[in-house]
C-alpha cells in the first residue's frame, strides 16, 4: 500500500515579506474592473455634495469603489459590506486598508448619491458601452414591474376612507357649531363667516377657516357672559321689579363653552390629520403610512386570488442588449402614465422604442412622435381575437359613413363628441358614436349587446389609425424584429434582477433612496455583464489571431 503523502501545514510559519494583496487577486479579478471603470469616471457632483470643514473624511471614489462592487458581489446591506472590508481580500485591496465602518458606508449611500450622484455614475457607464460598441442606443426597450415597498401590508392610507371620515368630522362639527348658535343665542354673521351655504352638498371647511370660526365663536360667547353679568347686575340694583330673564342663561353658555372646546381639541386635530392625508395621497388612492410615497398594488408574482394589495413601486426600466440604459422609480401602478416621466429621464433619445400592451394609450403615441421616436407598442385589443359580433367584425361603408352589423342592419353615425385625455386632461379628441336605428327582432341581440336599447359602438378615429400603424410596424423590418426580441431584451433583465439579486423587496424607502438602490443594482447588472462581454471579445480576438498565426505557418 502506497504511503500517504500531505502538504506541511504549519500556522506559524515565518516569512521573509508579508504577502501583498497585489499579488493575492489575478489581473481578470472582477474587483480590478470594478477599480478600473470607477477611475475612469468624474466624480464631480458626489464632490460637490460636500460641505467642507470638519475633520477628514473618507474619499468619495474609495467609497464608491467598494458599495458597487459590493452590490456586483450581491452584498447590499452595509453591515455586510463594512465586515467584507475588515474580513475579504477584494475589498481589502480596493479599500486600500481603509475600514469605513457601516454607519460611514450608509451615511455617504444616503447623503451623497441621492443628489445626482448614482444617476451621473450610471450615465458614465452607459456611456462606456457605447464607447465598446456593446450599444448604440438608438434602440431601447421599455417595460415595467412592481417592487415591494420596505412597509407593512397593514399600513394602507385609503382615499375612500380619509374623504369619508373628514365628512363625518365636518358633519358633527356643524352639528356643534348649531348648537352653540342657539345655547348662546348668537347671529351667524357674527362668528362663523366661513360656514357653507344651506344647498352644498358638503361643508366646504377646512381646518383653518374652522379654527377662525372657533375663534369667533369664543368671542361671541364672552360678550354674552359679560351681557349676562351686566344684566344681572341691574336685576340685584332693582330688587323689587321681578327677575325678568331674556336670551341664554349661564347653563347654556357652559353648555356652549363645552361645544366649543370638543371642537378645538378634537375634530379640528381630525380634520387636519386627514387633509394631511389626503395631500399626502396626492392623485392617488392610497398609501402607506410607514412609506408614504408607495402605492398599494398588486405584485406581478402575485396570486390573481389573493385579494390583499401590498405596498409598492412600478419601476419602469429600459434594456438594450440586455444592458439597463435607464430607470425610474414611480407610486402609479399603471404603466402608461409612467412613460412621459421615464423619457424626461433618460440621458439620450433613442431613435426606436418598443413596450408592449400596458403602454398603448392616444397620448403615448402622440408623445412618441412629437420625440421623434418610432414607437413600436402593441395596442390593447391585439391580445384579444374579436368576437363575431364586435365592432371589428361589422363592415364599414364610407359612402354613408356607417356601419352594417353582421345580421345586416345600418348603424348610421348617431354623434360626435368630445374626450378630454392627457396628464392633465390638456388634450382633445373627437369620440365618433354609431348606433343601430331598430335592434328589435333581431335573432342574435342578446348576443350582440348586453343593453336594453339598440346596438351602438363607439371609438377614437385617431386612435384606431395609430392601431393600424402600429400593426403595420410589428409586422415588418426593423420594428417585427424589435416586437419579436422584446421579452428577451427587457423581461431577461427583471428576471436576472429579481432572481439573482433579490430585487423583490425593497430595502430603503422613499423614491429618492429606492431610486438609489435601483440604480446600484443596475449598475452591478451593467458591469458584471460588460466584463463578461469583454473577455468573450477579447478570447475571439485571441483564437483568430491563433488560427491566422496557423494559418501563416503552414503556407
Amino acid at each position: 500500500m502506497s504511503k500517504v503523502v500531505f502538504k506541511e501545514y504549519n500556522r506559524n510559519q515565518a516569512t521573509f515579506l508579508p504577502p501583498s494583496l497585489e499579488e493575492l487577486i489575478n489581473s481578470t479579478h472582477m474587483v480590478r474592473f470594478v477599480d478600473h471603470v470607477i477611475d475612469q469616471m468624474d466624480l464631480e457632483p458626489i464632490l460637490a455634495s460636500y460641505p467642507g470643514g470638519g475633520a477628514s473624511s473618507y474619499h468619495p471614489r474609495m467609497m464608491l469603489k467598494i458599495l458597487i462592487y459590493g452590490y456586483v458581489e450581491r452584498i447590499d446591506t452595509c453591515r455586510d459590506i463594512a465586515k467584507a472590508v475588515r474580513e475579504r481580500i477584494p475589498f481589502m485591496w480596493l479599500a486600500g486598508g481603509q475600514r469605513p465602518d457601516f454607519r460611514t458606508i450608509n451615511n455617504f449611500r444616503k447623503q451623497r448619491l441621492p443628489k445626482g450622484g448614482i444617476k451621473g455614475v450610471f450615465t458614465q457607464v452607459v456611456g462606456m458601452l457605447v464607447e465598446l460598441g456593446l450599444v448604440d442606443l438608438s434602440e431601447y426597450t421599455v417595460d415595467g414591474t412592481t417592487l415591494e415597498a420596505n412597509a407593512r401590508r397593514h399600513s394602507a392610507v385609503w382615499r375612500k376612507n380619509s374623504e369619508r371620515y373628514k365628512q363625518s368630522a365636518l358633519e358633527r362639527i356643524g352639528d356643534y357649531f348649531d348648537q352653540i348658535q342657539t345655547l348662546a343665542d348668537l347671529e351667524e354673521a357674527q362668528w362663523a363667516s366661513q360656514l357653507a351655504p344651506e344647498e352644498a352638498e358638503e361643508p366646504a371647511w377646512t381646518a383653518e377657516q374652522i379654527s377662525q370660526a372657533a375663534r369667533k365663536a369664543e368671542q361671541a360667547i364672552a360678550r354674552r357672559e359679560v351681557e349676562i353679568a351686566e344684566r344681572e347686575g341691574d336685576t340685584r340694583q332693582d330688587s323689587n321689579e321681578p327677575a325678568h330673564r331674556d336670551g341664554p342663561t349661564p347653563k347654556d353658555l357652559k353648555m356652549a363653552r363645552t361645544r366649543l372646546q370638543w371642537i378645538t381639541q378634537t375634530e379640528i386635530e381630525k380634520v387636519a390629520k386627514y387633509e394631511a392625508q389626503l395631500r399626502t395621497m396626492g392623485e392617488r388612492n392610497s398609501y402607506s403610512s410607514t412609506d408614504p410615497d408607495a402605492t398599494f398594488m398588486r405584485m406581478k408574482d402575485q396570486s390573481p386570488f389573493d385579494k390583499l394589495l401590498a405596498a409598492g413601486y412600478n419601476l419602469q426600466m429600459g434594456a438594450q442588449n440586455q444592458y439597463v440604459l435607464g430607470y425610474s422609480m414611480h407610486s402609479n401602478a399603471a404603466d402608461k402614465v409612467n412613460l412621459e416621466e421615464h423619457l424626461e429621464s433618460l440621458s439620450f433619445s433613442p431613435q426606436w422604442l418598443c413596450a408592449d400592451a400596458g403602454y398603448g394609450s392616444l397620448y403615448n403615441y402622440e408623445l412618441l412622435e412629437e420625440a421623434e421616436i418610432t414607437g413600436v407598442i402593441k395596442h390593447p385589443q391585439s391580445y384579444h381575437k374579436p368576437g363575431p359580433y364586435s365592432r371589428y367584425a361589422m363592415e364599414y361603408e364610407p359612402e354613408a359613413d356607417q356601419y352594417r352589423c353582421p345580421q345586416g342592419r345600418a348603424m348610421p353615425l348617431k354623434e360626435i363628441k368630445d374626450y378630454q385625455y392627457g396628464p392633465e386632461k390638456e388634450r382633445t379628441a373627437k369620440v365618433h358614436v354609431y348606433e343601430s336605428s331598430d335592434c328589435s327582432g333581431c335573432p342574435v341581440k342578446s348576443e350582440c349587446t348586453h343593453g336594453q336599447g339598440n346596438r351602438s359602438i363607439q371609438f377614437i378615429p385617431d386612435l384606431e389609425d395609430w392601431k393600424q400603424t402600429m400593426s403595420k410596424r410589428m409586422s415588418q423590418g426593423k420594428g417585427k424584429r424589435l416586437s419579436h426580441n422584446r421579452g428577451m431584451a427587457i423581461e431577461s433583465v427583471f428576471g436576472l434582477l429579481k432572481h439573482n439579486d433579490g430585487m423583490r423587496r425593497l430595502l430603503m424607502r422613499g423614491i429618492p433612496m429606492v431610486e438609489v438602490e435601483v440604480g446600484l443594482k443596475a449598475l452591478a447588472h451593467n458591469l458584471r455583464k460588460m466584463r463578461t462581454d469583454i473577455l468573450k471579445l477579447l478570447m475571439l480576438h485571441l483564437i483568430k489571431a491563433m488560427s491566422l498565426q496557423q494559418t501563416h505557418q503552414t503556407r
